[in-house]
């Protein structure tokens, strides 16, 4: 017969080991933390800006997820509408985000920024537009009408012709388009 003291112990750690399983002290899947410095909170998300309209900004993430084997589109984009306040951030930007609350589960997801960090801006050696705004050219072409919300996936400078190749998804489609934009201001 257990006695009453080490049954009330292994409930004890019974119930430690279901908290500790339930809280959620880290990034969603899009984040998982990486490349945070150690002590700095965790953001929540990071993606490009795609779009920005009353006092919102659309966040898309270039990772593809296959929910299909549980009836879901096999060429997931995750994509959030973020309330924020700021103004130092502009469509192109690659940005991570600290969600205030809860993030509504429609598509695009809906919630609330608390603070929204641009990530470095790069401008490769001779490239004349910086990869932010090669991208916003890119989200602007003919080539990506009808995508929404359009997801960045890549975007590299191509120094022999000039140009800059950005790689944008549509979401539930599997092929991509490369939209190539001159490297002129």
């Amino acid at each position: 017969m257990i006695r009453k003291g080490n049954l009330l112990a292994l409930l004890a750690a019974l119930v430690c080991l279901l908290v500790a399983c339930g809280e959620r002290t880290t990034g969603t899947a899009a984040n998982n933390g990486a490349g945070q410095p150690s002590g700095e909170p965790e953001y929540d998300y990071t993606g490009y800006i795609v779009d920005m309209r009353d006092g919102r900004i659309l966040v898309t993430g270039s990772e593809e997820m296959d929910f299909s084997a549980n009836g879901g589109a096999s060429h997931y984009y995750e994509a959030i509408w973020y309330q924020y306040a700021g103004s130092e951030v502009d469509i192109g930007q690659q940005v991570r985000v600290w969600s205030d609350g809860a993030i509504a589960e429609s598509y695009p997801a809906q919630g609330k920024a608390r603070r929204v960090e641009i990530v470095a801006a790069q401008q490769p050696d001779g490239a004349s537009l910086a990869t932010e705004e090669a991208i916003r050219q890119a989200l602007k072409a003919p080539e990506a009408g009808g995508m929404f919300p359009p997801s960045v996936i890549a975007a590299e400078y191509e120094a022999d012709s000039g140009q800059w190749l950005i790689e944008l998804a549509h979401n539930g489609e599997a092929e991509t388009v490369v939209i190539t934009i001159p490297d002129a201001k």
